[in-house]
């Protein structure tokens, strides 16, 4: 791999990360809403779904993040996997 790809890859680590904080940080406040609002208040539901949405990217986001990492050393001093 160049070191113009690790570069890159880094950076796309570096972005997916902030982007997964992020979303922790805003699924975080929506419940922290949640917990003061009634049962029946009808923004309990589009909260919910707002939180569950950003659940399902984090998912997504976490798998992009895991993919990038899987792809060979992100340090230039560490070995790069021998294939067979």
């Amino acid at each position: 791999m160049s070191k113009r790809d690790e570069e890159e890859r880094r950076e796309d680590l570096t972005a997916t990360s902030e982007s997964l904080q992020d979303d922790a940080r805003q699924i975080a406040q929506i419940e922290d809403e949640k917990q003061d609002l009634d049962i029946d208040d009808p923004r309990l539901d589009k909260l919910s779904r707002d939180a569950e949405r950003l659940a399902g990217d984090v998912v997504r986001k976490s798998r992009v993040e895991r993919a990038l990492s899987e792809e060979g050393p992100t340090e230039p001093d560490e070995p790069r996997p021998q294939s067979n």
